[in-house]
């Protein structure tokens, strides 16, 4: 089978022109590259590159005897003693604190002593889910490809997943994800519904999968999942726990278990908590009696069961447990406990909080604090974690815990209340603003999120701003990973725009979330959602800020930048040309954002084929970068890579080889072998060489730099796309034309997702893939 023999012929001589992936993001690389480059610089350790979570199974939690689960118990055990090669997924469902994780940890215990692998992944979030994932797949050896499209948050990333798992390298495995209360975490695109089978939870798996979570509605999970709901305990069992908690506490009638039992709704975390109290020595409550008439009294705070749901009745039966606790802890002069817990439980629960998040706080009596922490772990009403700081170890609060809290800290009016909350936002603004590789943003922005969700609407402006930057450093975080083009991004886009709109719909603040979520949506290949977005933004910051402001002109560059996306690059170049005039007049012309526009008009002038005059802009302007920045500032080398491109594009071959050999070389030095920019001067590189015949030479270039790009940065990349397509160039000038023309196919394809069938650069490669004078 032939090949179009047109693109044979023009291969031959010049390969195809600058692609439109390097032009999508390339305008916004500009505007990161000194950050990217420092981070990556910070952050090149094996466990920064691979982005793992802990999924050892915490059975140190596991009671010595898990009571009142019998029947489950041994319907599980059966599961792991079936030989079926599809064993299916177990939900075990229930309200918070029921026992979940607990008959999910007394099952792991089973299965390793059965000599079995156990994974245990939380759920609580889809940051949590994918570095677990990631350490699943490093410890199963599994490919670089694979844990890196996880990593990034792919779509197919779950298939890849659930395709090594099935290819039979972890037979006799059981996978639990933890504490899934937000199902849509365990869907392949993070929005969707488990249901469809196309996810993490799959029922057909080879290996044994179990999912904790507090969503029941078998419409979420599934028909093929095996959905078994956890209640409370019967009173039997429920007095039975207590009683094993505290076995020194005398029971006269042998019903006074039972009664504390009923009266705490036989709640197993709230027993959990009872019977931790009642043994301790500090207790102020000898008896079950006495802790269950302590609790009729009205020892306790007022419960707060009218701001929860109808169902949810044994929570606030909880809550006066934890005040009882803490009360303890005062009388013990740890009065800081009740405030400390408070304060924990506006972050995200379920998921561990930092000590880089609590260290200001802590400083400011880190006697007081440590005696604080270690009470509330020693009555059960937190976690504490692995030590990743010098002196303090992470914390996890319970959901019920943590919502119950929260509840008290809004029902009462309380000026402490507010500090509390204030607090919060501060710590985690100050914990952000110390950050600055990503492996520490990653842990800190599901407790961003939780504070943007519940806590936003109840601050004052000036806290609210402090939240605001949080989220808006947050957002930036995620560029540094290549992230910045997952759905992760979006949501969290429009969650700090939700929270900013309490400012008014023109404030500056909300103006920046708006321009972020325009930037979220771009860097998705949702160009022409990302212009109407500008456009609102460019209105307003022209109210507000005035036309010359600095954010307004870098609006009207990024608007510019999405209708460049589109294939508009006439409309892009004469707005191109407005904007510079405005911000030389506003800015200076060496100012760098003037600079960087000036790189970003050879782009559109390019794309319409007029290489000689976009070759001479990125000369003048390198000339500029050079003096005024640096030889080997990020920018200057990004603006000599474009110079080399255009030089190719112009047909002069032989001096952009000579041009990307020597800015490869020092792109090597400074920036290492792997960073993106030094890959896509390399496949220019590989393109000169093969316009000038050496095409054997050039595929072997194209072949490794395709391989590290997989490996790195994801085949899904604009960068690897285009190199891609000199691949496939390559191939055809070396008459390969199957080869060929499936690599072109594969372009075609991720076009077609990304760009939309009628953007110009899709529109030419299906022009040359059924080109009449093609036999196909």
């Amino acid at each position: 089978m032939d090949l179009v023999t047109a693109a044979g012929a023009v291969v031959g001589v010049a390969a195809l022109g600058v692609g439109v992936w390097q032009l999508r993001v390339a305008i916004m690389d500009r505007r990161d590259a000194h950050a990217r480059s420092s981070v990556l610089a910070d952050s090149n350790t094996d466990s920064a590159a691979e982005g793992a979570l802990p999924v050892a199974v915490p059975v140190g939690r596991l009671p010595p005897e898990v009571l009142g689960r019998d029947d489950m118990l041994a319907e599980l055990t059966r599961a792991l003693g079936r030989r079926k090669r599809n064993p299916g997924a177990w939900v075990l469902a229930g309200m918070g604190g029921v026992g979940k994780s607990t008959v999910a940890l007394w099952l792991a215990a089973e299965a390793r002593k059965r000599g079995w692998k156990v994974w245990w992944v939380s759920a609580a979030d889809a940051l949590s889910l994918r570095g677990g994932i990631v350490e699943i797949l490093r410890q199963a050896g599994a490919p670089e490809a694979i844990k890196r499209e996880v990593r990034e948050g792919a779509p197919t990333a779950a298939d890849r997943f659930w395709a090594f798992v099935d290819a039979g390298s972890m037979r006799r495995s059981l996978l639990i994800f933890d504490n899934a209360d937000l199902p849509s975490v365990l869907s392949a695109d993070g929005v969707s519904l488990p249901a469809d089978g196309t996810g993490w939870v799959r029922h057909d798996a080879s290996i044994v999968c179990v999912v904790t979570t507090r969503v029941g509605d078998p419409r979420i999970w599934g028909g093929g999942a095996r959905i078994r709901p956890l209640k409370v305990l019967d009173d039997v069992a429920a007095a039975a726990v207590l009683r094993a908690l505290a076995p020194a506490v005398a029971d006269r009638t042998g019903q006074e278990a039972v009664g504390l039992a009923r009266r705490l709704g036989a709640l197993p975390l709230a027993l959990h908590l009872a019977g931790t109290y009642l043994a301790s020595p500090f207790a102020r409550w000898r008896g079950f009696d006495d802790y269950r008439r302590a609790l009729d009294s009205g020892a306790a705070p007022e419960a707060v069961a009218d701001l929860d749901s109808a169902g949810s009745g044994p929570r606030a039966m909880v809550s006066r447990t934890w005040e009882l606790s803490l009360d303890s802890l005062a009388d013990q002069g740890l009065g800081q406990a009740r405030r400390l817990l408070y304060l924990l439980s506006c972050f995200a629960s379920a998921t561990p909080i930092p000590a880089s998040i609590l260290r200001p706080e802590a400083d400011r009596d880190r006697r007081a604090f440590t005696a604080a922490l270690r009470g509330l772990a020693e009555l059960g009403l937190i976690d504490l974690g692995s030590v990743s700081d010098a002196e303090y170890p992470e914390v996890v609060v319970h959901p019920v815990i943590a919502d119950t809290c929260r509840a008290r800290l809004l029902v009462n009016a309380e000026p402490d209340n507010a500090a509390i909350m204030r607090t919060a936002v501060r710590l985690a603004q100050s914990a952000g603003e110390e950050l600055d590789y990503w492996p520490f943003w990653e842990r800190l922005i599901p407790h961003v999120r939780a504070l943007l969700a519940w806590i936003a609407p109840h601050l004052d402006e000036a806290a609210l701003k402090g939240l605001l930057s949080a989220g808006q450093e947050a957002f930036s975080s995620l560029w540094l990973t290549g992230s910045r083009a997952s759905a992760e991004g979006e949501d969290l886009a429009r969650a700090i725009l939700a929270a900013a709109e309490r400012l008014g719909r023109e404030h500056p603040a909300t103006l920046a979330a708006r321009h972020q979520l325009g930037i979220s949506l771009y860097n998705r290949g949702r160009a022409g959602e990302a212009e109407k977005v500008f456009r609102i933004v460019l209105a307003g910051r022209c109210r507000v800020l005035g036309e010359d402001d600095t954010d307004t002109l870098l609006t009207r560059d990024q608007l510019i930048g999405a209708i460049l996306a589109q294939g508009r690059y006439r409309e892009a170049e004469q707005m191109y040309r407005e904007l510079i005039v405005d911000m030389e007049r506003a800015l200076g012309p060496d100012h760098r954002e003037t600079l960087t526009t000036r790189i970003d008009l050879a782009w559109s002038i390019g794309m319409q084929g007029r290489a000689d005059e976009a070759a001479e802009i990125c000369r003048v302007t390198l000339a500029a970068d050079r003096r005024l920045l640096g030889a080997e500032h990020s920018r200057t080398l990004d603006a000599w890579a474009d110079l080399a491109r255009w030089t190719y594009e112009n047909g002069s071959h032989g001096e952009a080889e000579q041009m990307a050999r020597e800015l490869v070389d020092i792109e090597r030095r400074v920036l290492g072998d792997e960073h993106p920019l030094t890959l896509s001067t390399r496949a220019t590189l590989a393109r000169s060489i093969a316009s000038q015949g050496l095409l054997t030479e050039a595929e072997l270039m194209l072949r490794d730099v395709l391989a590290v790009m997989e490996r790195t940065i994801g085949n899904g990349d604009f960068r690897a796309i285009t190199a891609r397509r000199y691949l496939a160039d390559t191939m055809s000038g070396q008459g390969h034309a199957r080869q060929a023309e499936l690599i072109y196919r594969d372009v075609l394809e991720l076009q077609q997702r990304w760009l939309g069938p009628e953007h110009p650069e899709t529109l030419a490669t299906k022009a040359l893939l059924t080109s009449p004078t093609a036999t196909l």
